[in-house]
């Protein structure tokens, strides 16, 4: 019987990949189609598994690939109203070597992020919490 030449973590990375693509795709077809309900839930999907295959391609060391979807998984977080999200991976995606063109484009949607999370910082007040954490020493 002859084992197959793909490593598993490969092949689990490579079906994470077409999920990515996959739900991008649907939450684009459903908005397309008006059913914004159920593209905000695909788009949330979307962005998670961005995320995580953004972590796994760390892992495999293939870390340009990381940037590309850790900017797409800010690109659905941003549609999502969730800028303080969109800033942390598009900071992360920063913190690796990229072309000049592309990190521009990185830097003008950071900036965009972070002039919409300030504003929605100041329209909503923190939520508080319950009084202070105990540590233990």
């Amino acid at each position: 019987m002859r084992r197959s030449k793909v490593k598993p973590a490969q092949s689990m990375l490579d079906k994470m990949l077409g999920e990515a693509s996959w739900l991008m795709s649907h939450a684009e077809a459903l908005a397309d189609y008006g059913r914004n309900e159920e593209a905000v839930a695909e788009l949330a999907r979307a962005a998670a598994c961005e995320e995580q295959v953004a972590s796994w391609l760390d892992v495999a060391e293939r870390d340009q690939e990381a940037v590309l979807h850790r900017v797409s998984a800010a690109a659905c977080y941003e549609k999502l109203g969730q800028y303080a999200r969109a800033v942390t991976l598009l900071r992360a995606a920063l913190s690796t070597p990229v072309a000049a063109e592309y990190r521009r484009k990185i830097e003008e949607q950071l900036s965009r992020c972070l002039t919409r999370a300030s504003r929605e910082m100041r329209r909503a007040p923190l939520p508080k919490t319950r009084g202070p954490i105990a540590v233990a020493v």
